[in-house]
């Protein structure tokens, strides 16, 4: 009787040393978010956004002479909205303020490469933020006012390459903007 019992044991003993590989961690997640008095939540989706502005030829920026890019020409702008989610009666609308590195020549708008280390990036270009009708929205300025309906809202921007120079040059042209939505 006394072998059966150390058999047993000794079977439960095995199992439980195998089993232990089946809870090994094979990476992590972290949880990130805040709780906040606001009268909406921000989706998610909207939090951490990445917009493409494409591959943009130089000559997009040219005017009449090859080569000279007219000063405050934009490219095609990339569209991208903030999903607002989850709004009470006290929410009537909304402003919302970009803020960034802004470029050197046109303090409005965002520098591209800002963050870079080893350079290599575009020239004479900026990010030039706006609205859905494409009125401009200078860096550090609120938007115009979003009304909002109870619910959820998808507040509607764009985002366009400017040249800032007679010369552009090739490279990449990343930047990063922060935004903070304030409440009417």
């Amino acid at each position: 009787m006394q072998k059966t019992v150390f058999v047993k044991f000794a079977t439960l003993a095995v199992a439980g040393v195998l089993s232990q590989g089946a809870f090994a961690a094979d990476g992590t997640i972290n949880f990130t978010g805040e709780i906040v008095d606001a009268p909406c939540s921000i989706s998610p989706n909207s939090q951490n956004l990445i917009v493409p502005l494409g591959k943009v030829s130089r000559t997009a920026f040219d005017g009449a002479t090859a080569g000279t890019a007219v000063v405050g020409k934009k490219a095609t702008p990339a569209k991208f909205s903030i999903d607002l989610l989850g709004c009470g009666s006290t929410a009537k609308g909304a402003t919302v303020t970009f803020t960034g590195v802004s470029d050197a020549l046109v303090t409005t708008a965002l520098r591209v490469g800002a963050g870079e280390v080893d350079g290599g990036f575009a020239s004479g270009v900026a990010i030039e933020l706006g609205d859905s009708s494409g009125q401009k929205i200078d860096l550090g300025s609120p938007s115009g006012n979003y009304t909002l309906a109870v619910g959820d809202n998808s507040l509607k921007f764009q985002a366009a390459y400017v040249a800032t120079k007679t010369a552009v040059t090739v490279g990449p042209a990343n930047s990063v903007a922060q935004f903070t939505v304030a409440y009417k």
